[in-house]
Protein backbone atom coordinates (compact mmCIF):
# COMPACT_ATOMS: atom_id res chain seq x y z
CA UNK A 1 0.00 0.00 0.00
CA UNK A 2 2.95 2.55 0.64
CA UNK A 3 5.89 2.90 -1.05
CA UNK A 4 7.55 5.49 1.55
CA UNK A 5 6.55 6.16 4.88
CA UNK A 6 6.68 5.38 8.52
CA UNK A 7 4.29 2.34 8.64
CA UNK A 8 6.25 0.30 6.07
CA UNK A 9 9.72 1.82 7.36
CA UNK A 10 8.94 0.77 10.85
CA UNK A 11 7.79 -2.74 9.94
CA UNK A 12 10.98 -2.93 7.64
CA UNK A 13 13.13 -2.58 10.18
CA UNK A 14 11.55 -4.48 13.03
CA UNK A 15 11.66 -7.52 10.78
CA UNK A 16 15.26 -7.06 9.41
CA UNK A 17 16.39 -6.55 13.14
CA UNK A 18 14.38 -9.37 14.88
CA UNK A 19 15.79 -12.13 12.22
CA UNK A 20 19.02 -10.66 13.77
CA UNK A 21 18.24 -11.34 16.36
CA UNK A 22 17.67 -15.15 15.93
CA UNK A 23 13.76 -14.74 15.19
CA UNK A 24 12.76 -16.37 11.63
CA UNK A 25 10.50 -14.33 10.01
CA UNK A 26 8.71 -15.18 6.90
CA UNK A 27 7.26 -12.36 4.92
CA UNK A 28 3.60 -12.83 3.40
CA UNK A 29 5.12 -10.68 0.02
CA UNK A 30 5.47 -11.15 -3.61
CA UNK A 31 5.11 -8.29 -5.28
CA UNK A 32 5.80 -4.62 -3.94
CA UNK A 33 7.22 -1.54 -4.87
CA UNK A 34 7.97 -0.35 -0.99
CA UNK A 35 11.49 1.48 -0.61
CA UNK A 36 12.62 -0.52 2.59
CA UNK A 37 12.30 -4.10 0.88
CA UNK A 38 15.66 -3.88 -0.03
CA UNK A 39 16.58 -4.37 3.94
CA UNK A 40 17.78 -7.65 4.71
CA UNK A 41 15.36 -10.85 4.99
CA UNK A 42 12.80 -8.16 2.96
CA UNK A 43 13.12 -8.91 -0.39
CA UNK A 44 10.01 -10.10 -2.68
CA UNK A 45 10.44 -12.66 -5.59
CA UNK A 46 9.78 -9.89 -7.80
CA UNK A 47 8.43 -6.63 -7.46
CA UNK A 48 5.49 -4.50 -9.27
CA UNK A 49 7.05 -2.17 -11.12
CA UNK A 50 9.70 -5.17 -12.67
CA UNK A 51 6.39 -6.87 -14.46
CA UNK A 52 6.02 -3.92 -16.08
CA UNK A 53 9.37 -2.14 -17.02
CA UNK A 54 11.42 -4.43 -17.03
CA UNK A 55 13.49 -4.75 -13.75
CA UNK A 56 14.43 -0.71 -14.17
CA UNK A 57 15.30 1.08 -11.44
CA UNK A 58 12.48 3.00 -9.61
CA UNK A 59 12.15 6.06 -11.51
CA UNK A 60 9.98 9.39 -10.18
CA UNK A 61 6.38 8.84 -11.56
CA UNK A 62 6.66 5.41 -11.66
CA UNK A 63 4.09 4.32 -9.25
CA UNK A 64 1.12 7.03 -11.15
CA UNK A 65 2.14 5.46 -14.33
CA UNK A 66 1.95 1.93 -12.84
CA UNK A 67 -1.47 2.72 -11.41
CA UNK A 68 -3.01 3.94 -14.77
CA UNK A 69 -1.42 0.85 -16.31
CA UNK A 70 -3.11 -1.37 -13.48
CA UNK A 71 -6.51 0.70 -13.89
CA UNK A 72 -6.38 -0.03 -17.88
CA UNK A 73 -5.60 -3.41 -18.17
CA UNK A 74 -8.21 -4.14 -15.33
CA UNK A 75 -5.77 -5.15 -12.53
CA UNK A 76 -5.91 -2.54 -10.11
CA UNK A 77 -5.86 -4.18 -6.79
CA UNK A 78 -3.86 -7.34 -8.60
CA UNK A 79 -0.54 -6.86 -6.42
CA UNK A 80 -2.57 -6.66 -3.00
CA UNK A 81 -4.63 -9.64 -3.87
CA UNK A 82 -1.42 -11.54 -4.59
CA UNK A 83 0.13 -10.80 -1.80
CA UNK A 84 -3.17 -11.90 0.55
CA UNK A 85 -3.16 -14.89 -1.51
CA UNK A 86 0.21 -15.90 -0.59
CA UNK A 87 -0.32 -15.05 2.97
CA UNK A 88 -3.11 -17.20 3.25
CA UNK A 89 -1.06 -20.09 1.42
CA UNK A 90 1.25 -19.63 4.10
CA UNK A 91 -1.11 -19.53 7.02
CA UNK A 92 -3.02 -22.92 6.14
CA UNK A 93 0.53 -24.51 6.16
CA UNK A 94 0.52 -23.62 9.52
CA UNK A 95 4.39 -23.28 10.32
CA UNK A 96 4.63 -20.37 12.16
CA UNK A 97 4.37 -19.07 16.17
CA UNK A 98 3.01 -15.89 15.72
CA UNK A 99 1.06 -13.74 12.54
CA UNK A 100 1.38 -9.99 12.72
CA UNK A 101 -0.42 -8.28 9.96
CA UNK A 102 0.44 -5.25 8.94
CA UNK A 103 -2.50 -3.36 8.82
CA UNK A 104 -6.11 -3.33 9.90
CA UNK A 105 -7.59 -5.84 7.58
CA UNK A 106 -9.34 -9.04 9.27
CA UNK A 107 -8.70 -11.46 5.87
CA UNK A 108 -6.24 -13.78 8.25
CA UNK A 109 -8.53 -14.13 11.36
CA UNK A 110 -10.38 -17.72 9.70
CA UNK A 111 -7.20 -19.12 9.11
CA UNK A 112 -5.62 -18.73 11.91
CA UNK A 113 -6.52 -22.34 13.29
CA UNK A 114 -5.68 -21.29 16.88
CA UNK A 115 -2.48 -19.44 16.27
CA UNK A 116 -2.18 -16.29 18.04
CA UNK A 117 -1.72 -12.85 16.66
CA UNK A 118 -0.23 -10.11 17.57
CA UNK A 119 -1.42 -6.48 16.59
CA UNK A 120 -0.08 -3.15 15.88
CA UNK A 121 -1.58 0.40 16.63
CA UNK A 122 0.80 3.21 15.59
CA UNK A 123 -2.05 5.86 16.24
CA UNK A 124 -5.48 6.74 16.85
CA UNK A 125 -5.66 9.61 14.14
CA UNK A 126 -8.79 8.52 12.86
CA UNK A 127 -10.52 8.36 16.01
CA UNK A 128 -9.43 11.47 17.08
CA UNK A 129 -10.33 13.38 14.50
CA UNK A 130 -13.21 12.31 13.12
CA UNK A 131 -13.46 15.30 10.91
CA UNK A 132 -11.36 14.26 8.30
CA UNK A 133 -12.79 10.39 8.06
CA UNK A 134 -15.73 8.77 7.89
CA UNK A 135 -17.59 6.75 10.89
CA UNK A 136 -17.06 3.67 8.44
CA UNK A 137 -13.72 4.19 7.85
CA UNK A 138 -11.46 1.14 7.33
CA UNK A 139 -9.32 1.80 10.15
CA UNK A 140 -11.98 2.20 12.57
CA UNK A 141 -14.06 -0.43 12.16
CA UNK A 142 -11.63 -3.32 11.97
CA UNK A 143 -8.54 -1.49 14.46
CA UNK A 144 -12.19 -1.96 16.77
CA UNK A 145 -12.67 -5.38 15.35
CA UNK A 146 -9.25 -6.22 15.93
CA UNK A 147 -7.49 -4.89 18.99
CA UNK A 148 -10.02 -6.82 21.62
CA UNK A 149 -8.81 -10.35 19.58
CA UNK A 150 -4.99 -9.66 19.67
CA UNK A 151 -3.18 -11.87 21.85
CA UNK A 152 -1.11 -8.45 22.46
CA UNK A 153 -0.49 -4.96 20.72
CA UNK A 154 2.57 -2.92 20.63
CA UNK A 155 2.28 1.09 20.29
CA UNK A 156 4.88 3.13 19.28
CA UNK A 157 4.58 5.72 22.20
CA UNK A 158 2.91 5.75 25.78
CA UNK A 159 0.49 8.61 24.02
CA UNK A 160 -0.49 6.04 21.49
CA UNK A 161 -1.17 3.65 24.70
CA UNK A 162 -3.08 6.05 26.79
CA UNK A 163 -5.85 7.07 23.63
CA UNK A 164 -6.19 3.40 22.85
CA UNK A 165 -7.11 2.52 26.43
CA UNK A 166 -9.52 5.86 26.21
CA UNK A 167 -10.90 5.42 22.95
CA UNK A 168 -11.30 1.46 22.47
CA UNK A 169 -11.06 0.41 26.55
CA UNK A 170 -8.20 -2.23 26.02
CA UNK A 171 -6.71 -3.69 29.08
CA UNK A 172 -3.38 -2.09 29.52
CA UNK A 173 -1.62 -4.86 30.64
CA UNK A 174 -1.88 -6.34 27.21
CA UNK A 175 -0.75 -3.07 25.46
CA UNK A 176 3.25 -2.78 25.19
CA UNK A 177 5.41 0.27 24.34
CA UNK A 178 7.78 -0.21 21.81
CA UNK A 179 9.29 3.19 20.26
CA UNK A 180 10.81 3.28 17.06
CA UNK A 181 14.83 3.28 16.37
CA UNK A 182 16.96 6.21 15.74
CA UNK A 183 17.62 6.26 11.41
CA UNK A 184 20.68 5.05 9.66
CA UNK A 185 21.73 7.66 7.88
CA UNK A 186 24.73 7.81 5.90
CA UNK A 187 26.32 10.81 6.74
CA UNK A 188 28.46 12.50 3.57
CA UNK A 189 32.05 11.80 3.42
CA UNK A 190 32.85 15.95 2.93
CA UNK A 191 31.08 18.86 3.75
CA UNK A 192 27.59 18.59 2.34
CA UNK A 193 26.24 21.23 -0.43
CA UNK A 194 23.47 23.71 0.93
CA UNK A 195 20.53 23.26 -0.67
CA UNK A 196 19.52 26.68 -1.02
CA UNK A 197 21.89 29.68 -0.07
CA UNK A 198 19.31 31.34 1.67
CA UNK A 199 18.81 30.34 5.68
CA UNK A 200 15.58 27.77 6.06
CA UNK A 201 13.29 26.45 7.49
CA UNK A 202 12.62 22.31 6.92
CA UNK A 203 8.73 20.84 6.93
CA UNK A 204 8.94 16.97 5.85
CA UNK A 205 6.05 14.19 4.72
CA UNK A 206 2.41 14.57 4.37
CA UNK A 207 1.06 18.46 4.57
CA UNK A 208 -3.07 17.46 5.23
CA UNK A 209 -5.33 17.90 7.52
CA UNK A 210 -4.07 17.32 11.29
CA UNK A 211 -0.60 18.15 9.83
CA UNK A 212 -1.31 22.20 10.71
CA UNK A 213 0.82 22.99 7.06
CA UNK A 214 -1.78 26.08 6.61
CA UNK A 215 -0.86 27.39 10.38
CA UNK A 216 3.17 27.09 9.52
CA UNK A 217 2.84 29.29 6.63
CA UNK A 218 0.41 31.87 7.94
CA UNK A 219 3.74 31.94 10.76
CA UNK A 220 6.18 32.29 8.18
CA UNK A 221 3.95 35.15 6.65
CA UNK A 222 4.86 36.77 10.22
CA UNK A 223 8.17 35.69 10.06
CA UNK A 224 9.51 37.37 6.55
CA UNK A 225 8.15 40.55 7.65
CA UNK A 226 11.25 40.79 10.06
CA UNK A 227 13.63 38.10 8.57
CA UNK A 228 12.73 38.82 4.73
CA UNK A 229 15.45 36.38 3.44
CA UNK A 230 13.90 33.59 5.86
CA UNK A 231 13.12 30.69 3.55
CA UNK A 232 10.51 27.11 3.49
CA UNK A 233 11.92 24.15 2.11
CA UNK A 234 8.90 21.19 2.00
CA UNK A 235 9.30 17.90 1.05
CA UNK A 236 6.82 15.11 0.40
CA UNK A 237 4.78 15.78 -2.79
CA UNK A 238 4.58 19.00 -4.83
CA UNK A 239 2.17 21.85 -3.83
CA UNK A 240 -1.27 21.50 -5.68
CA UNK A 241 -3.80 24.23 -6.45
CA UNK A 242 -5.38 25.42 -3.55
CA UNK A 243 -1.55 25.05 -1.47
CA UNK A 244 0.14 27.15 -4.41
CA UNK A 245 -2.97 29.92 -3.68
CA UNK A 246 -2.62 29.84 -0.67
CA UNK A 247 1.31 30.89 -0.86
CA UNK A 248 0.56 33.59 -3.61
CA UNK A 249 -2.28 35.15 -1.12
CA UNK A 250 0.31 35.11 2.02
CA UNK A 251 3.20 36.62 -0.26
CA UNK A 252 5.26 33.65 0.00
CA UNK A 253 5.55 32.25 -3.12
CA UNK A 254 8.93 33.34 -3.83
CA UNK A 255 9.79 32.09 0.08
CA UNK A 256 8.31 28.37 0.11
CA UNK A 257 9.62 25.89 -1.89
CA UNK A 258 8.96 22.12 -2.72
CA UNK A 259 11.94 20.04 -2.98
CA UNK A 260 12.32 16.25 -3.06
CA UNK A 261 14.40 14.05 -0.48
CA UNK A 262 16.23 11.10 -1.96
CA UNK A 263 19.61 9.74 -0.59
CA UNK A 264 22.03 12.01 -2.00
CA UNK A 265 20.41 15.36 -0.65
CA UNK A 266 18.71 14.25 3.00
CA UNK A 267 21.32 14.61 5.15
CA UNK A 268 21.98 17.89 3.49
CA UNK A 269 18.24 19.14 3.78
CA UNK A 270 18.28 18.62 7.45
CA UNK A 271 21.72 19.40 8.54
CA UNK A 272 21.93 23.16 6.82
CA UNK A 273 18.33 24.15 8.18
CA UNK A 274 17.93 26.78 10.86
CA UNK A 275 15.68 24.12 12.26
CA UNK A 276 13.14 21.18 11.37
CA UNK A 277 9.89 22.46 12.41
CA UNK A 278 7.01 19.84 13.16
CA UNK A 279 3.70 21.61 13.60
CA UNK A 280 1.18 18.71 13.77
CA UNK A 281 -1.77 18.57 16.04
CA UNK A 282 -1.12 14.67 16.33
CA UNK A 283 1.01 12.05 15.95
CA UNK A 284 1.70 8.42 17.05
CA UNK A 285 5.14 8.81 17.10
CA UNK A 286 7.40 11.33 14.63
CA UNK A 287 10.20 9.55 12.88
CA UNK A 288 11.76 13.03 11.25
CA UNK A 289 12.48 14.23 15.13
CA UNK A 290 14.87 11.48 15.66
CA UNK A 291 15.91 12.00 11.69
CA UNK A 292 16.81 16.31 12.45
CA UNK A 293 18.39 14.82 15.87
CA UNK A 294 20.99 12.63 14.10
CA UNK A 295 21.92 14.73 11.42
CA UNK A 296 22.58 17.88 13.91
CA UNK A 297 19.55 19.90 13.10
CA UNK A 298 17.45 21.71 16.33
CA UNK A 299 14.08 20.68 15.90
CA UNK A 300 11.15 22.89 16.65
CA UNK A 301 8.01 20.76 17.96
CA UNK A 302 4.67 21.95 18.80
CA UNK A 303 3.51 21.32 22.00
CA UNK A 304 1.00 18.24 21.69
CA UNK A 305 0.18 14.61 21.02
CA UNK A 306 3.41 12.45 21.85
CA UNK A 307 6.11 14.61 20.05
CA UNK A 308 7.75 16.05 23.57
CA UNK A 309 7.60 11.99 24.65
CA UNK A 310 9.99 11.68 21.39
CA UNK A 311 11.81 15.11 21.70
CA UNK A 312 12.36 14.96 25.66
CA UNK A 313 14.65 18.27 26.69
CA UNK A 314 16.23 18.17 23.30
CA UNK A 315 13.54 19.92 21.17
CA UNK A 316 12.22 23.72 21.52
CA UNK A 317 8.34 23.53 21.82
CA UNK A 318 5.93 26.13 20.41
CA UNK A 319 1.86 26.26 20.55
CA UNK A 320 0.76 26.24 16.78
CA UNK A 321 -2.62 27.45 17.90
CA UNK A 322 -1.20 30.58 19.76
CA UNK A 323 -0.87 33.01 17.00
CA UNK A 324 3.26 34.34 16.51
CA UNK A 325 4.61 31.74 19.07
CA UNK A 326 6.25 29.79 16.59
CA UNK A 327 7.76 33.06 14.69
CA UNK A 328 8.82 34.78 18.34
CA UNK A 329 10.70 30.95 18.69
CA UNK A 330 12.39 31.14 15.51
CA UNK A 331 13.41 34.51 15.73
CA UNK A 332 15.21 33.82 19.05
CA UNK A 333 16.62 30.90 17.39
CA UNK A 334 18.59 32.94 14.95
CA UNK A 335 19.31 35.63 17.08
CA UNK A 336 20.87 33.03 19.81
CA UNK A 337 24.83 32.51 19.71
CA UNK A 338 26.17 29.71 18.23
CA UNK A 339 27.09 28.35 21.47
CA UNK A 340 23.62 28.02 22.13
CA UNK A 341 22.51 26.41 19.02
CA UNK A 342 25.50 24.00 19.90
CA UNK A 343 24.10 22.94 22.82
CA UNK A 344 20.83 22.49 21.46
CA UNK A 345 22.53 20.48 18.39
CA UNK A 346 24.43 18.27 21.29
CA UNK A 347 21.14 17.46 23.30
CA UNK A 348 20.21 15.94 19.89
CA UNK A 349 23.08 13.66 19.26
CA UNK A 350 22.22 12.46 22.82
CA UNK A 351 18.95 12.22 22.34
CA UNK A 352 18.80 9.86 19.40
CA UNK A 353 20.72 7.60 20.91
CA UNK A 354 18.50 6.46 23.45
CA UNK A 355 16.44 4.99 20.09
CA UNK A 356 17.56 2.19 18.41
CA UNK A 357 16.28 -0.63 16.26
CA UNK A 358 18.15 -2.96 18.10
CA UNK A 359 16.33 -2.58 21.18
CA UNK A 360 13.19 -2.57 19.70
CA UNK A 361 13.18 -5.67 18.07
CA UNK A 362 14.65 -7.03 21.09
CA UNK A 363 11.41 -5.68 22.77
CA UNK A 364 9.05 -7.04 20.10
CA UNK A 365 10.62 -10.40 20.46
CA UNK A 366 10.36 -10.66 24.38
CA UNK A 367 6.30 -9.13 23.49
CA UNK A 368 6.42 -12.71 20.89
CA UNK A 369 7.99 -15.05 23.95
CA UNK A 370 4.84 -13.94 26.60
CA UNK A 371 2.36 -15.55 24.46
CA UNK A 372 3.91 -18.97 23.50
Amino acid sequence: MQRFGGVSRSYAELISHLQKDGVSCKVGLKESDNAYIDLPGLKPLHSTHNKYFNGKKWFKGQRTLTRKIMHVTGHENEGLNINQEYCIKLLKQQKFDVFEPTFFDPYFLPYLNGKPFVLTVHDMIPELFPQYFSLDDFQIINKKLLCPLAATIHVPSNQTKEDLIKILHINPEKIFVIPHGAPQIPIPKTTPTRPIDNPYLLFVGERGRYKNFTALLHEMAILIQSVPELNLLCTGRPFDNDECQLLSDLGLSNQVHHCFANDDNFYSLYHHAIAFVYPSAYEGFGLPILEAFFCDCPVLLNDASCLPEIGGDAAIYFDINKKGDLAEHVIGLLQSSEEYRQQIINKGAKRVKCFSWEESAHKLKQVYETIL
